[in-house]
């Protein structure tokens, strides 16, 4: 494992090196929102679709080992399909020089068919089934929900997810950061308490291609994910909560995610009613920029939280 973290990490930041000139000169830069705070007006340009130097080091370096294991192939194409996604996302964006992308329509019709596609197969398919471990008990503990009714519900924590995660990314370091903090608490629980090897592996190869992309991300950043990398990590947090049995674990250790996505839903409720704002801005990030937190402030500050999280969600199993 020390081995396939070494080589992750090398391979994210060669390709990072190699990918950022590339970038530059095709002019793929990040095309930033006009409504947003004024200081992310100087990110426009910085090149994105960042997310294929770790996507690459992730799949690569994760098949090589767990290739014949059907938890891992089913984990890697939802990796790749997530991110194939945001890339035409991302692509359409720069192409129209704005914000919108792919339409809501479309984005959303691909989400429900990948996920339907993925919960079928893990449901009826592997030794998963509809099986999931009750939190306070030990990992014998198994509450059994009928298979299509956890079709249904993988297909909407699918959804939630990814775009939980995808609103993370909204400062520099912010969602490699957190979903480091994630990952670890994946590594130790699938190692110590799952005796998943398979599992350890994709997290311990998922938290140090976080730690090579970081090494142009940290702010200011050189280089951004776009929805290319964030979808892709929406795809494996979801896999791996999926295929350890404890999707509920993610409003424990994902608090971060959480707190984002319903940021977000709030403001929009609250103003569709009231016309009035709750926060000076949301996604919840925005709103602690504009009072004068620093990014790496809330960088250090939301990660610490999703360790505590990852702590709680440990001791909770």
């Amino acid at each position: 494992m020390i081995i396939a973290a070494i080589v992750t990490f090398v391979l994210t930041v060669i390709l990072g090196i190699l990918m950022l000139p590339v970038l530059k000169k095709m002019k793929i830069g990040q095309v930033v929102r006009d409504d947003g705070p004024k200081e992310h007006l100087k990110k426009t340009g910085t090149p994105t679709m960042g997310g294929i130097i770790f996507i690459i080091p992730i799949l690569a370096c994760t098949l090589f080992v767990g290739w014949k294991d059907p938890l891992v192939l089913a984990s890697c194409a939802l990796i790749l399909v997530s991110s194939i996604v945001g890339f035409i996302d991302d692509f359409l964006k720069i192409r129209k020089k704005n914000k919108d992308g792919l339409k809501p329509i479309f984005k959303t019709i691909f989400f429900i068919v990948i996920s339907l596609l993925y919960a079928i197969f893990i449901v009826y398919f592997t030794d998963i089934g509809s099986d999931i471990i009750i939190p306070f008990t030990n990992t014998s503990k198994i509450f059994y929900v009928p298979g299509w009714i956890y079709v249904i519900f993988i297909v909407l924590f699918y959804n939630a997810v990814i775009n939980a995660v995808n609103f993370t990314d909204g400062v520099d370091g912010l969602c490699a950061s957190v979903t480091s903090a994630v990952f670890i608490f994946f590594a130790v629980s699938s190692q110590i308490i799952f005796k998943n090897e398979n599992m350890t592996y994709l997290s311990i190869i998922v938290i140090f291609a976080m730690i090579g992309y970081l090494v142009f991300n940290v702010h200011p950043a050189k280089l951004l994910m776009g929805d290319t990398g964030s979808l892709a990590l929406g795809g494996v947090v979801t896999a791996i909560s999926i295929n350890l049995r404890i999707p509920w674990i993610i409003l424990i250790v994902g608090i971060i995610y959480v707190i984002e996505i319903l940021s977000s839903v709030i403001q929009v409720m609250h103003y569709k009613r009231t016309k009035k704002r709750i926060f000076l801005m949301a996604p919840i990030h925005h709103h602690f920029e504009l009072m004068h937190w620093s990014e790496n402030k809330i960088v250090i500050i939301f990660t610490a939280v999703t360790l505590a999280g990852g702590i709680l969600a440990f001791l909770m199993i």
